[in-house]
């Protein structure tokens, strides 16, 4: 049982470094190269407050591999 288990594990974080050399794909895309996107959570709502904009705020996920 154990070993069903890890193994549901390692093919989870494979799948996982798929999706991150996905997302690295789509982010060098060069029309997103033109403005200068934030990615991180926390560093938006800083910048937010500091500039007193809103935040935009687009979430997916492909759940197919």
């Amino acid at each position: 049982m154990a070993a069903v288990f890890l193994g549901c594990l390692a093919t989870a974080a494979a799948a996982q470094e798929t999706m991150e050399q996905k997302r690295d794909k789509k982010l060098a895309s060069a029309f997103l190269k033109k403005a200068a996107w934030i990615t991180d959570y926390d560093q938006a709502l800083a910048a937010s407050k500091k500039d007193a904009k809103p935040i935009f705020a687009y979430f997916t996920r492909s759940y197919s591999p």
